[in-house]
């Protein structure tokens, strides 16, 4: 088996910095992440629409410029969401950019992304399964997803924990359904918010489970936690966990210098992590656009944020981007109303 670790710092945390990460940045970034050995690098976003953004690519020419001629032991990433791209606008991997492409869905649809992996690991790119909301799947539709991802064996299928809503004892029942049903040459990765403040804990749960299984897996982290909302966990935190505990050998050196030198900035213009909205979130399995249009647009304290979520069905409190419809604003804006009829918000 394998322990691996996968970075987000550029995909993930670049929704802080809409998309436009500075140039110098991007390369650094990877650069520093080469040199720490880190496994996986994520580069940015596969779209249809392309607007000038400068890690929002159409195809795995895109990233190359960011890409140092020796990458080492480190592949380089791709990440599409499947309601934003199209499989016909992929090219064929040519090894000179991104290898691995992630590919997030979801649960509706399914089987529209399923083929999209497909034909992903026909064009000769490790596939990663991404389905989101992992918390949001019973056993038996799980099970079905499974038993689809094991006809075409990609590199992994993953565990997201799309709302920082996932506690150890979910990560728990997940990993051993997987792990009992998946085919033991794909390996299990897993992606995580820090809504609850159990980013961490659950990256170190998971690999400590892998490891008594023999299950290979690939966890996801990102530099200083850097990430949309409550961020992510470390993959510094990480690194250093599996160095001392599972003999890896994470240049960690590497990686605080890539953090003081390129990260440290940001952070002094940008906030990210953990608060009481991000929480909030978390706890009701509510996307980070609910919260944003609540604090953009109204003066609701905690308490009747939690109120106004908590009001909206499961469905609405999910939907985010390009998903988020007139009538979900709506269901905001109703509750909103009717809160302010009694005095709160």
């Amino acid at each position: 088996m394998s322990i691996q670790i996968t970075d987000c710092t550029i995909r993930d945390g670049g929704y802080l910095l809409e998309k436009n990460s500075d140039p110098e940045f991007v390369s650094g970034v990877i650069s520093g992440l080469v040199k720490a050995g880190i496994d996986y690098i994520e580069t940015g976003f596969l779209q249809d629409k392309v607007n000038g953004e400068t890690i929002v690519y159409h195809n795995s020419q895109g990233p190359r410029k960011y890409i140092p001629q020796d990458t080492g032991k480190s592949e380089m990433v791709g990440f599409c969401d499947n309601s934003r791209y199209s499989a016909e606008n992929l090219d064929v991997c040519d090894g000179k950019s991104f290898q691995s492409l992630r590919i997030s869905f979801a649960k509706h649809e399914r089987e529209e992304a399923l083929t999209f992996c497909r034909k992903a690991k026909d064009k000769g790119y490790h596939v990663f399964v991404q389905p989101m909301d992992a918390v949001g799947y019973t056993m038996e539709e799980r099970a079905s997803l499974i038993a689809s991802v094991n006809e075409f064996q990609p590199e992994a299928l993953a565990i997201l924990d799309t709302f920082g809503a996932m506690y150890l004892e979910d990560l728990i029942r997940i990993f051993k359904q997987m792990d009992s049903q998946l085919e033991k040459g794909i390996k299990i990765g897993l992606h995580t918010h820090n809504n609850l403040q159990l980013s961490c804990a659950l990256a170190e749960q998971l690999i400590s489970m892998a490891v008594e299984s023999d299950r290979s897996v690939a966890v996801d982290g990102s530099l200083y936690g850097m990430g949309r909302g409550a961020g992510n966990a470390g993959t510094e935190v990480i690194a250093d966990f599996v160095n001392k505990h599972y003999g890896e050998q994470y240049d960690l050196s590497a990686l605080l210098a890539t953090i003081e030198r390129y990260l440290l900035p940001i952070r002094q213009k940008v906030y990210w992590g953990y608060d009481i909205p991000m929480f909030i979130c978390g706890t009701e399995g509510a996307h980070v656009d609910n919260i944003g249009y609540l604090e953009k647009n109204t003066g609701c304290s905690y308490r009747d944020m939690y109120e106004v979520i908590g009001s909206m069905s499961p469905e609405a409190r999910k939907r985010y981007g390009a998903g988020y419809s007139k009538s979900d604003f709506h269901v905001l804006q109703n509750a909103v109303a009717d809160f302010s009829r009694k005095g709160s918000c």
